[in-house]
């Protein structure tokens, strides 16, 4: 049973990590990329002795972001599913991933400054259909290891 419960703390954090983007208020969150993208450029500029301009990527990061947090949310989702779900846990994860990103779009619409963006669902279904794959692929390597 204490497998089980564990099992469910990572999907919950990272819910809760989504839900704290999501619920930031647009300004809030357009700084938090914008804090980003600097970083990001100024790091880039003293590798390459540059000075370009980063205003485009601006866009970029909004959205992959969505695919780094969806990439936890399909490995997370998997774990407690394998653990939880007898019967295709890979598919299980993967509705309940499209679930909570109906939901974070969802309730956007309750927050200043944000709204549903349809263009963000796609970099999620990305994110977590790379999480599932990625956690499927490394437990057949595991497997195939051990029984070797």
């Amino acid at each position: 049973m204490a497998k089980k419960i564990i099992s469910i703390i990572p999907a919950v954090l990272v819910i809760f990590l989504i839900a704290a983007f999501t619920l930031q208020p647009g300004e809030a969150s357009s700084a938090l990329t914008m804090r980003f993208v600097r970083v990001v450029a100024g790091i880039n500029n003293r590798l390459n002795h540059t000075q370009a301009d980063w205003s485009i990527s601006f866009f970029l990061v909004r959205k992959f972001a969505h695919s780094f947090e969806y990439l936890a949310m399909g490995g997370a989702a998997v774990c407690c599913c394998l653990v939880w779900v007898r019967r295709h846990p890979y598919l299980v994860a993967v509705v309940f991933c499209a679930v909570v990103s109906i939901c974070d779009q969802l309730s956007k619409i309750a927050v200043p400054g944000r709204e549903f963006d349809i263009t963000d669902i796609p970099f999620d279904v990305m994110g977590y259909l790379i999480g599932i794959m990625a956690f499927y692929i490394i437990r057949l390597e595991w497997k195939r290891h051990r029984g070797a």
